[in-house]
């Protein structure tokens, strides 16, 4: 016999199936908390996968974008955050900072030595520092 540590949130159907299998798994039920990190951890784990995806693969894109909305909607419903209160962050959010309609890209900045500020920023950021 194999064992495989997974420690990782699945969809409900997948252990189902995998104990109609014959697979003997151990599962628990997650606490809020717990329940959150793991939805930021699946998160991730599509956007990954939502990277690989290829501009023309519309299926591909709407599985991936599903997936993705999925524990976006879950998140909020968890954390008791409605889909108004996105909607208005949003919407400030556009009205101070814009929004992505002008597909602008920053290829670089240059910043004085005295913007210690903004070099802070993006060194934090994990922008590569050039000379």
């Amino acid at each position: 016999m194999k064992t495989f540590l997974m420690n990782k949130m699945v969809r409900d159907k997948v252990v189902e199936e995998m104990n109609k299998q014959g697979k003997v798994s151990e599962t628990k039920t997650l606490n809020n908390e717990e329940f959150v990190e793991q939805l930021k951890k699946k998160l991730k784990e599509e956007l990954d996968e939502l990277n690989e995806v290829d501009f023309g693969d519309k299926k591909h894109f709407i599985n991936e974008i599903a997936d993705i909305q999925l524990l976006i909607d879950y998140l909020l419903k968890t954390t008791g955050i409605t889909k108004d209160e996105i909607e208005n962050f949003e919407k400030d959010k556009i009205a101070k900072a814009g929004g992505f309609d002008k597909r602008i890209h920053v290829g670089k900045v240059d910043l004085q030595d005295s913007d210690e500020y903004w070099i802070e920023y993006y060194r934090k950021k994990g922008f590569e520092e050039v000379k």
